[in-house]
């Protein structure tokens, strides 16, 4: 598959995969199911960029390592073939292909072929539109700013790879009612992840009074608190330089009871609880390589990946019911309820604090303690009106005590249970052999029909707890960043009040007509 027209960098995809199984009875009941699958990808790379290794030391050139030998099995024992008990148990390590946009990315953003701007304070030229018209060749263009950025691979990038087993137990009560238990793990390893390369190593200076947070650019180069991430850079001849490692894990591991019930004709139930749990270093999961570094909360390096704590897409408990009613003269009822808990939200400075790329949301929130006194008059004010407010979210109290004089962990605030009820009603008419016409309502939300206030969902997203300046408790104006205590200024911006979101009841109507 060619990947872009530009035979400087064009390439090509081959993918390659050879997979074997045998399937035997080992014993009475007992069937194993067991494979050996072999991935080969080939992917093209990059010429070296000589400059750029001469500059930052890092090669545009490294090829992605791509194969994997992926053995698998199920076991499942039916206890003396009676169809009643069923065991299952089941482990296989399973590849991912890499995601083809960031290998176009890779190509195409060799140092050679694209390049950004970025531009402030006397560099940005006084627009002169009238001028510009009169005489198009007064127009800026502001090349000299010009400066290539980077997407490559790192020298250890790899194929992303899962480790999954599962082990369930079924039992069949009657023919028409079961319930089940099982267990699932999920190890993900090889997970892709961008890092900026062209970025200082070590901080120019930390925050002594938020855990020591390194900032990565000089104190004098923090205008207004805005930080210049261009004064952090290895090289001012290149941009950034995203580096793609295989540094990325989430561990997840989950417990599932289910059970169904088949009752009077055509009636039936079903009912599921999901626990859940899963962690990782980044949530990352592919597209452009900015994005990366946009989507993982830090207290100050995002190059960082030691750090394992909740993913952005955990969440605690699961419940989902469904129930139907036996047809009456062709009419049919379903219900369904489906709750979900347990997601998770990050408390972040409202700034761009460590002074990277980053303009502000991917900093994590230092919590001051209200109770010390080295925390500044307004912010122990905003703090104490956030905890004391009684309309404000109790999730968002806990997380605040609970890191106070700390760093607030990432995904450290957890989202309380919100779930939502759905109605069909169908109508089916018979009309001529095999053939027939069904009328179907649905109702999505149904709690919200009858109050606007229930079947909202009431969950924080990440929130920006402070906002940079503002006024101190005397009212005087706060500089945001104070270069001599080199420390930021900071108001405490957030109330604790849950704006609810998620959506209004609505109406459905459906017709099918089948032969």
């Amino acid at each position: 598959v060619p990947l872009v027209s530009d035979p400087a960098v064009a390439g090509k995809i081959f993918n390659a995969g050879v997979y074997g199984q045998l399937q035997t009875k080992l014993a009475q009941g007992l069937d194993l199911v067991a494979g050996l699958r072999l991935d080969y990808g080939h992917y093209p790379t990059s010429p070296l960029n000589e400059e750029l290794l001469k500059e930052v030391g890092v090669r545009t050139d490294h090829k992605l390592k791509s194969f994997v030998v992926q053995p698998r099995f199920q076991m499942t024992w039916d206890v003396n073939e009676e169809r009643k008990d069923f065991f299952r148990v089941g482990a296989g390590v399973f590849a991912s292909d890499i995601n083809n946009y960031m290998t176009i990315n890779n190509l195409t953003f060799d140092g050679k072929h694209f390049a950004t701007v970025d531009v402030r304070g006397s560099d940005v030229p006084t627009p002169d539109f009238v001028g510009y018209r009169k005489d198009p060749s007064t127009t800026p263009t502001l090349a000299q700013f010009q400066v290539p950025t980077i997407n490559t691979y790192g020298p250890d990038a790899k194929i992303p790879v899962v480790y999954k087993a599962n082990v369930s137990y079924t039992h069949f009560f009657t023919e028409k009612l079961k319930a089940s238990l099982s267990g699932y793990m999920n190890l993900g390893r090889n997970n892709y992840m961008y890092v900026d390369r062209n970025m200082v190593q070590d901080p120019f200076f930390r925050l002594t009074n938020e855990d020591n947070r390194g900032v990565f650019v000089p104190a004098a180069s923090i205008v207004d608190g805005a930080p210049d991430w261009k004064k952090g850079r290895i090289s001012n001849k290149f941009g950034r330089v995203l580096e793609l490692n295989s540094e990325g894990k989430v561990n997840q591991f989950a417990v599932v009871l289910d059970a169904s019930y088949q009752y009077f004709k055509d009636g039936s139930i079903s009912v599921s609880y999901t626990w859940n749990d899963a962690k990782d270093n980044t949530s990352f999961n592919g597209n452009v390589a900015n994005t990366a570094t946009l989507s993982l909360a830090v207290k100050d390096d995002p190059r960082d990946l030691s750090k394992m704590s909740y993913s952005n897409n955990q969440f605690r408990n699961k419940i989902v019911i469904y129930g139907t009613l036996p047809t009456f003269y062709g009419v049919s009822v379903g219900v369904r309820y489906s709750g979900i808990g347990g997601t998770r939200y990050s408390l972040l400075a409202g700034g761009n604090i460590n002074g990277d790329f980053v303009a502000g949301d991917n900093d994590l929130a230092f919590i001051f303690d209200p109770n010390s006194p080295n925390t500044s008059k307004q912010l122990i004010t905003g703090l104490n009106n956030l905890l004391n407010n009684p309309e404000a979210s109790q999730s968002l109290k806990d997380y605040i005590k609970k890191y106070e004089g700390k760093i607030a962990e990432r995904n450290g605030g957890v989202n309380g249970f919100y779930g939502l009820i759905d109605l069909r009603i169908a109508k089916k008419f018979s009309l001529y052999k095999n053939h027939a016409l069904e009328i179907s309502g649905d109702l999505f939300n149904v709690a919200n029909l009858f109050k606007k206030t229930w079947g909202v969902n009431e969950s924080l997203g990440n929130q920006n707890l402070y906002a940079l300046g503002g006024k101190d408790a005397a009212g005087e104006k706060l500089i945001p960043f104070d270069v001599t205590k080199q420390q930021f200024n900071y108001n405490v911006n957030n109330s604790g009040i849950v704006s609810p979101s998620g959506n209004p009841y609505q109406f459905q109507l459906g017709l099918r007509y089948s032969f």
